[in-house]
């Protein structure tokens, strides 16, 4: 056992627990998004594991991506991981035309962003 590195049980159970939480909610007709891809608790290892429909690719990569090549080359390398296991990949916080221009060309799937769309109440949506 690695002493200096000892693995978190915590998380494996928690993991545990999440993945039959959401086999349920998969087998009762809903769907599984993953929040904050490349930014929070989730690792692609983690993502393969709990095959959710869609994950949401953190803000982050899309701020400026239409002039940086790393996250452009990261989008890539994402959808293409995303395409392999059927998951939806979705880009948020959009806000420039040229960011939502570039998201298009590299291939991604859905977007959110108020260059798409403001957040609204429910009542508000007709």
């Amino acid at each position: 056992m690695d002493t200096k590195n000892p693995p978190d049980f915590r998380w494996e159970g928690a993991k545990c627990e999440l993945k039959k939480a959401i086999r349920f909610l998969k087998t009762n007709g809903f769907s599984v998004a993953l929040d904050d891809i490349g930014k929070g608790e989730f690792s692609l290892h983690t993502v393969a594991e709990l095959e959710p429909e869609f994950v949401k690719l953190d803000r982050y990569y899309s701020a400026d991506l239409s002039n940086s090549a790393k996250k452009q080359n990261e989008i890539k390398m994402f959808l293409n991981f995303c395409m392999q296991k059927n998951i939806y990949l979705v880009l948020e916080g959009i806000e420039e035309p040229k960011d939502l221009t570039m998201a298009k060309k590299l291939g991604v799937h859905l977007g959110q962003g108020y260059l798409l769309g403001k957040p609204l109440p429910i009542s508000e949506i007709q």
